[in-house]
């Protein structure tokens, strides 16, 4: 964009195509799966797996008291802001969208697995992530997975190795300590899962 106002001379159109492109992918985001926790502990806490790569963990009574608190009386109110969930944590999983998140496990020592562009599925104890450790304002770059684990890669006619393929979707067996991966190579993946 042009430094002097009214300056038609100045104006650069990449620059702002790409400004605009920005505000509008901060503005907006895609929700690609949610999973309640473990109903024994804390059924109140909602973890979504976002566009951006993004996890985040919602705790619904204090996103309805917030919500009751900014329209005490529950009138539509077409100017009001939009936003009325703040995460209890946020953290950045994965590079590019992060498209699913599942629980292993019912306990106190479960694992929130997730899957995304990356080709990777990370898992982390959930108790550690809705604890007052990891709050909003450490944006998640002190949190590491205690799982993490990549799709195999596989060999071309002229001996290179093809791009990692992303995960798509997870599954998980308990019984019999595995979790799937639906992947974008048309395959279906399984790792054994040990102690973590």
């Amino acid at each position: 964009m042009g430094t002097m106002l009214g300056d038609a001379t100045n104006w650069n159109e990449d620059s702002y195509r790409e400004a605009v492109l920005k505000e509008r992918e901060i503005q907006t985001q895609t929700v690609f799966r949610t999973a309640w926790a473990p109903s024994q502990s804390q059924p109140q806490s909602l973890f979504v797996a976002s566009s951006d790569g993004s996890i985040a963990s919602y705790s619904l009574p204090s996103t309805i008291t917030a919500s009751k608190l900014k329209n005490p009386f529950g009138f539509v109110n077409a100017y009001a802001d939009d936003l009325l969930a703040e995460p209890d944590c946020l953290f950045q999983a994965h590079h590019g969208s992060a498209y699913d998140v599942k629980f292993y496990g019912d306990d106190e020592n479960a694992l929130l697995l997730s899957c995304g562009d990356d080709g990777r599925i990370q898992g982390w104890r959930w108790k550690e992530l809705t604890s007052f450790k990891y709050t909003i304002s450490s944006e998640g770059n002190d949190i590491k997975p205690v799982l993490d684990v990549v799709n195999p890669q596989h060999k071309g006619p002229w001996g290179s190795l093809s791009p990692l393929p992303e995960n798509n979707a997870i599954a998980v067996n308990t019984q019999a300590g595995s979790v799937f991966a639906a992947s974008g190579d048309s395959c279906a993946y399984c790792w054994g899962c040990g102690n973590w």
